[in-house]
């Protein structure tokens, strides 16, 4: 082949494949396609890891912020209450708990009202759920101890105890007072009232002179609800009224406790006694029940 024909004149044309340039072409840009499914790849890694750590970070700030589960029992009690009130009759939820290592019986009556009666015949109504005893008696004369009204009715007068429980059209309300309006208004509207010893007001403990040790019941207000509370052992005042406060007690009085009459109706319907009954007759002694509405 002559050196002329790999020259080009001015007037010539020389035709080169089309798939040269194409080669060409595609080597010039694959380092950018390249460089571009990296970057892409890299982002949609960044992007992974980001949504990872913002979910983890929310799992911890929950875990961080989540409270710790307290040793109370009365939302249980509360929870099982929503779901059967209009569904099963009146019946009383007991729930068994400890707290400090002392046990203790919290009573919830539900779809029940709450009333005063004298006399233990009264127990044989079977619309009972939750019967114990109310006020004291006094040892020399059987009387009934403080004030006392039934049906607005006064039984007997007294300010001995400073604690007080009265019950106007099913509400039933306690505290503290040595006088209070409540009273006025059971004697109006043909309530109930009672007095005891206050054990807790406000959340504090209120200290009583008694000082030794027995089965203790109180009204307990916790939350917006009155719950029946007994200890499980022998305690003193100052040992229940503390034990009352770590389940929540916001106000708390004192209900015969030892060995007085007692009993509640489960769900399933059997009656349940939490004491015997007492061996002899007591002509005044008293109870607070709930029952069936």
């Amino acid at each position: 082949m002559s050196k002329k024909q790999h020259e080009i004149d001015d007037n010539e044309i020389r035709i080169i494949s089309a798939q040269e340039p194409e080669i060409r072409k595609a080597n010039r840009r694959s380092p950018r396609i390249f460089l571009f499914i990296l970057i892409s790849i890299i982002g949609i890694v960044g992007i992974g890891i980001i949504f990872i750590q913002s979910n983890a970070g929310k799992e911890n700030d929950a875990a961080i912020d989540a409270p710790e589960t307290a040793v109370k029992e009365p939302a249980p009690i509360i929870n099982n209450e929503e779901k059967t009130i209009g569904i099963i009759k009146g019946f009383t939820i007991a729930v068994d708990t400890a707290v400090n290592k002392k046990r203790l019986l919290i009573l919830s009556p539900v779809n029940a009202r709450p009333r005063l009666i004298i006399g233990k015949e009264g127990l044989n109504d079977t619309n009972i759920v939750l019967a114990t005893q109310a006020a004291d008696i006094r040892s020399d004369n059987g009387q009934i101890v403080g004030t006392f009204v039934l049906n607005g009715e006064v039984i007997s007068k007294g300010e001995a105890k400073a604690g007080f429980c009265s019950i106007i059209n099913g509400e039933l309300s306690i505290g503290l007072a040595p006088a209070t309006p409540m009273l006025e208004q059971t004697l109006t509207d043909g309530g109930y009232y009672f007095r005891q010893y206050p054990l807790v007001v406000g959340g504090q403990i209120v200290e009583n002179k008694p000082k030794g040790k027995a089965i203790r019941k109180a009204l307990v207000e916790i939350g917006s609800k009155i719950y029946v509370v007994m200890s499980r052992e022998r305690l003193t005042f100052h040992d229940f009224s503390q034990l009352l406060i770590d389940v929540g007690a916001r106000n708390a009085i004192y209900l015969v406790g030892s060995s007085s009459h007692s009993f509640y109706v489960n769900e399933e319907g059997k009656k349940i006694m939490m004491s015997n009954a007492p061996s002899k007759d007591i002509e005044n002694v008293s109870y607070i029940i709930w029952e069936r509405e």
